[in-house]
């Protein structure tokens, strides 16, 4: 039995945890299935290829590394993104890379606003408690990688500014005193209990290095 207390959650807005595989793509994927969620049911996933491809033609750099921030907000906003199916996603990239481009027909594509809040674990707890939902941008430790037999990561562990990670905050809950946030990742359903787990205020407080709230 779980000693968490779960207080809000979100999960029922989304389907099955989806997985970005070896590239360098967890904030395109984050923020499609943010979007996708506050779109409200029945859920439909949206393109993360085709945000991520715009948000490079944004950032300008190289397709094999991870994109911004401000890219990927401003590709939402702007360039918005079809429903998953129009581009299904690459697991790799083609070595030509002239070829790496949408469909000539991408279907309907969906707009949405995001605001950016602090760097603090309050305020990203506030906004899921309000029900909310919360991008957050984190770097990640090996214990990242094994939650515990309560899905939690807790663990005190230094640091490392190039292990950086976007993920998805979806409900709020406590183990005893200890305030949680329940995380959805983009590394399929093997990773924690079927793609989720839970950070810790200890975990994750140092290590937030940005927030969005998707609107």
């Amino acid at each position: 039995m779980s000693a968490i207390t779960v207080r809000r959650d979100l999960r029922g807005q989304f389907g099955p945890a989806r997985d970005q595989g070896g590239r360098e793509t967890c904030l395109a994927f984050a923020m499609s299935d943010a979007h996708a969620a506050a779109r409200g049911a029945p859920w439909s996933p949206l393109c993360s290829e085709y945000l991520f491809y715009r948000a490079k033609q944004r950032d300008k750099t190289p397709p094999q590394v991870g994109t911004t921030i401000s890219a990927i907000r401003a590709a939402l906003e702007q360039d918005g993104q079809p429903v998953e199916t129009a581009w299904p996603y690459l697991k790799k990239l083609p070595n030509d890379l002239a070829k790496w481009k949408p469909p000539a027909k991408i279907g309907t594509l969906f707009y949405r606003t995001s605001k950016r809040n602090g760097d603090a674990f309050d305020e990203v707890w506030d906004e899921v408690e309000a029900a909310h939902l919360a991008l957050i941008g984190i770097t990640f430790s090996t214990a990242f990688l094994m939650p515990d037999g309560d899905g939690v990561v807790d663990a005190d562990e230094p640091e490392d500014p190039d292990l950086r990670h976007a993920l998805v905050a979806v409900a709020t809950g406590k183990r005893a005193k200890q305030k949680l946030l329940l995380v959805r990742n983009s590394w399929g359903e093997s990773w924690g209990r079927s793609g989720y787990a839970w950070l810790s205020e200890r975990y994750v407080g140092p290590r937030l290095i940005v927030s969005l709230t998707i609107t």
